[in-house]
């Protein structure tokens, strides 16, 4: 007998559903997240059984679950799926529900999960970003509160000295321009004054 999944995710908890090959809910729980929680519902059926859930923020932690126990994970595209945007009935557990409907009809519209490699890397990528985004408001900050007090930045910025030789350096021993467009001194002011 066929089974098939829908979870409907969450931040804190997840509605689980458990459909059969005929349509019947043969479960629908409610659970915090994790991978002990869930797999009280779902850890006794067979493996390579389908389980949809929506992408959403933080989820990559249940398609590892998933493959990690033998399940076969399907990522549905959040703005295709009409049939839960369009339901009448609107709760987590209707949402579960029809992510197992769609998935035993095989109407789902899904979306590719990357392997785990990718996205570790794509989650170390994002945390790089968000360091050098708050680098730059903290950068700014400072200016703004020098600038409060009458002062102007330096010529060269406030990074002066062997740091930025060093990193000067060693951007023109890997080929890259240098700051400010890559124009050599005298080039770059004069095309500042143009």
């Amino acid at each position: 007998m066929s089974v098939y999944v829908g979870i409907d995710v969450h931040r804190k908890r997840s509605q689980v559903a458990v459909i059969n090959q005929d349509g019947q809910v043969l479960a629908n729980r409610n659970v915090p997240n994790g991978a002990e929680p869930i797999l009280k519902v779902i850890g006794g059926l067979p493996p390579g059984t389908p389980a949809a859930f929506e992408a959403a923020c933080g989820t990559s932690w249940l398609a590892g679950l998933l493959e990690d126990y033998g399940f076969a994970p399907h990522l549905v595209h959040p703005s295709r799926c009409k049939a839960i945007a369009s339901a009448r009935l609107k709760n987590d557990k209707v949402d579960a529900a029809i992510l197992g409907q769609l998935l035993r009809a095989d109407l789902l519209p899904e979306a590719w999960i990357a392997p785990a490699p990718v996205r570790q890397l794509r989650a170390l990528l994002r945390h790089r970003v968000a360091l050098v985004r708050l680098r730059t408001r903290l950068r700014n900050r400072i200016h703004a509160i020098v600038a409060d007090y009458g002062y102007d930045r330096p010529g060269g910025g406030y990074r002066t000295g062997p740091g930025r030789a060093s990193t000067r350096l060693a951007g023109a021993a890997r080929g890259l321009p240098r700051a400010g467009g890559g124009l050599p001194g005298s080039d770059r002011r004069a095309a500042a004054a143009d």
